[in-house]
């Protein structure tokens, strides 16, 4: 009688209950991927009649199990950890069962354990180690692959490491930035660079004992330009040592003067023009205001240690991955914290230029879309939550407010105009608001003269501005989401390429012309729009590329990723070569 509450416990735990005698028709291998809880893993030993791939039946050792876990190796390039997918593990089972006589089932576990452990490496090459939707996003995911039909097909051609390499993006910025890591982590190797003592603000003429550490940190990441004699011990070199980052190189010793007399070195704790640049150069770099002079901000970024920009990089390396695999020949893409746009054909730069992004409360959202059409002179429709958040309670203080901001107010109901000063907002609630607001074209409208439109659910799309000033400003997070262009004629004579009857010259004339109205264009073929947050890139010069992390967005990823920016000792088994670099 104890076969019924049995059966009644596992019916109500949502237990499959086997028939009596069932799990002696299965063979003890199937058995044993039956009672292993991932499907993939299912679906690759179901598709191959439950043959074992790494091993035989008798449990000898196939060559691609030695061959995969010597391809794991390489999952610290980029950017991942082989011991995540538990490599030493399985390296030193493989061993054990080589030295037993009678390994008996033993094979098993080892099999399913590689399967387990090449079907995650995979999925993390391709879509990431952790879910982008807690990240906030909104981007496509490189499409689903079938990884059971490629492990098999992989298992058949013999390159498992060809085909683990075909999983990483192969954008320019991933290979960029992939390549970056092994440089910084060259660095950290060698002991990283010394952090530039706090004290007072540094500027040039001082001579002072700081300045000689500032040259050193300077130095290895390749931002003090060579001196003459620098030069001379390394012709043709555009900086001194493998870590030296070229691009800056040349720029800061292209701005800085030379010595006067190489027989007269300059002392190490004079801040003079080398340094000057070589500051000029690092703050480039960093995203800060270029003015050559190591104050508040430039010097807490001179005192930023290796290993968290090789964290940095990784949690970047990770976002990559999130990314679709293919732009588009022509599409535009807005890097949120560099504040820059750039417009891309056929893989060239054809436009650069400075954005105004969301502030903190009103961030701008990581998406991708399609620009549709772009609306000259636009009307501004007052979105909800500003109307909310900022209109309606300067109008419960001063119904002539709506008209200081140069809004008329309407009737949502009716679309009738209504008169301001009839209503009693103070007895208006919020949420129930029965009346919108807009402001016509103009010359104070906050939308500018044109605005480009990818209808999103988050109503955000790029726009003019009546208030250029701000672009001179280095962060240029100031707008409720929508993102500000400097170049508003550029872009849309760009986006608007094969459309008869438009130049740059006819759209500057149309959207500088006054009491102009509203006009929709269509544009001859929708453009890709990515709006991205890297806040570690790499330039088309190989300048390595820091900028703040606006959003506060990179410490989530971070922990998520449980970031290690460099392998503890011996985390990197021998066999991988020791795996730093």
């Amino acid at each position: 009688m104890r076969f019924w509450p049995v059966l009644l416990c596992c019916l109500l735990l949502g237990v499959p209950v086997l028939a009596a005698g069932e799990t002696s028709t299965l063979a003890p291998f199937e058995a044993a991927v039956r009672a292993h809880t991932s499907k993939a893993l299912h679906q690759f030993y179901e598709t191959r009649g439950f043959q074992p791939a790494w091993f035989s039946y008798d449990g000898a050792v196939r060559p691609q199990a030695r061959e995969y876990l010597a391809a794991l190796c390489e999952a610290e390039t980029e950017g991942l950890w082989p011991e995540s997918y538990r490599r030493v593990e399985l390296e030193e089972a493989l061993h054990r069962l080589t030295l037993d006589a009678e390994p008996g089932d033993a094979w098993v576990d080892v099999e399913l354990g590689l399967t387990s452990s090449f079907l995650t490496y995979a999925t993390h090459l391709l879509s990431g180690q952790v879910s982008s939707r807690g990240p906030r996003w909104s981007t496509k995911p490189p499409g689903a692959v079938v990884l059971a039909a490629v492990l098999e097909g992989t298992l058949a051609s013999g390159d498992l490491a060809g085909t683990l390499r075909s999983f990483s993006p192969s954008n320019e910025g991933f290979v960029r930035l992939r390549e970056a890591l092994a440089r910084y982590r060259a660095l950290a190797a060698a002991g990283g660079w010394p952090l530039v003592p706090e004290g007072m603000p540094l500027e040039r003429g001082m001579k002072e004992p700081r300045v000689v550490v500032l040259r050193e940190r300077l130095r290895a990441t390749g931002d003090l330009p060579p001196s003459a004699e620098e030069r001379l011990l390394y012709p043709g070199a555009s900086g001194v040592g493998v870590t030296a980052l070229v691009g800056d190189l040349v720029r800061a010793a292209l701005e800085a003067p030379a010595p006067e007399s190489p027989k007269k070195p300059v002392p190490e704790d004079l801040y003079d023009a080398r340094v000057e640049a070589g500051v000029k150069a690092f703050q480039r770099r960093h995203g800060l205001a270029v003015d050559g002079k190591v104050g508040g901000e430039t010097l807490e970024a001179l005192r930023v240690p290796v290993e968290e920009h090789i964290a940095q990089l990784l949690v970047n390396l990770e976002r990559w991955r999130w990314a679709p695999r293919e732009f588009g020949t022509r599409h535009v893409v807005v890097n949120l914290p560099a504040f820059e746009l750039e417009a891309v054909e056929q893989g060239q730069t054809a436009l650069r230029m400075p954005v105004i992004i969301g502030q903190q409360e009103w961030r701008t959202p990581v998406l991708l879309d399609e620009v549709e059409y772009l609306v000259l002179h636009p009307t501004w429709y007052v979105p909800s939550q500003i109307t909310t958040e900022e209109v309606l309670p300067k109008l419960q203080e001063d119904p002539g407010a709506a008209a200081r901001m140069g809004l008329t107010t309407y009737d949502r109901a009716t679309g009738e105009p209504v008169d301001p000063a009839t209503v009693d907002w103070r007895g208006v609630e919020a949420g129930s608001l029965p009346y919108r607001f807009e402001q016509d074209p103009g010359s104070d409208n906050p939308l500018g003269r044109v605005k480009f439109m990818f209808p999103n659910r988050f109503s955000i799309y790029l726009h003019d501005t009546p208030n250029p000033k701000l672009f001179a400003e280095t962060q240029r997070a100031f707008s409720h989401g929508c993102i500000r262009v400097s170049e508003p004629a550029k872009l849309a004579d760009f986006l608007l390429r094969g459309h008869e009857g438009w130049t740059e010259e006819s759209l500057a004339a149309a959207m500088a012309k006054a009491g102009g109205k509203q006009r929709r264009v269509e544009l001859p073929a929708p453009v890709p729009v990515y709006l991205l947050y890297w806040t570690s890139f790499v330039d088309a010069e190989g300048r390595v590329q820091f900028r703040p992390d606006v959003y506060r967005q990179d410490a989530a990823v971070r922990r998520a990723l449980a970031v290690k920016p460099v392998p503890a000792a011996g985390e990197s088994p021998a066999s991988c070569g020791g795996g730093r670099g």
